[in-house]
């Protein structure tokens, strides 16, 4: 079943923070390390304390700043000076693909050359290189695209998300 969607500005930004999502291991150091910086601040000296909780309002700042301020804005620009990424696609499942296409191209990503891929409720990313993927929209189950067919065979021949 072919389906046909559009990426908009704000799907983008969606995307984009699915992408920049922690992989585990990061999030588990994350609050490993939090979780040591409380224990200092909690337990230790009264020049600990201060420089620790420094740290903790600090880092979760900057952490929030990137999260919520810098990347939306960043992909908002990078939306704009896209023009591709504005036309209408068509994604059509295969047994050994997905097709994508669009007016000024198309795309047969065969499993063997998705490098990874992670979900999350609106969208499916496939990777081909660490910092390139292609961004399918969950909506297109409602035109009948089997989303959980191509979720099976991403795990099947690419393996768990990431």
């Amino acid at each position: 079943m072919t389906a046909t969607f559009r990426i908009s500005e704000d799907d983008y930004v969606d995307a984009m923070k699915l992408y920049a999502r922690l992989p585990r291991l990061a999030r588990w150091i994350l609050i490993a390390v939090a979780v040591l910086l409380v224990l200092a601040a909690v337990f230790g000296t009264r020049q600990i304390q201060a420089s620790t909780l420094g740290g903790l309002i600090g880092g979760t700042g900057v952490l929030l700043a990137i999260r919520f301020v810098v990347m939306p804005m960043t992909a908002r620009r990078h939306y704009r000076k896209y023009k591709a990424i504005r036309e209408e696609f068509s994604a059509e499942l295969l047994d050994d693909a997905l097709r994508l296409h669009a007016r000024h191209g198309e795309s047969r990503i065969v499993w063997e050359n998705v490098l990874k891929w992670r979900q999350d409720d609106r969208f499916v990313l496939l990777y081909l290189m660490p910092r390139l993927f292609h961004a399918l929209p969950k909506s297109v189950a409602a035109q009948g695209f089997d989303v959980s067919a191509l979720i099976e065979r991403l795990n099947q021949h690419v393996g768990p998300e990431h």
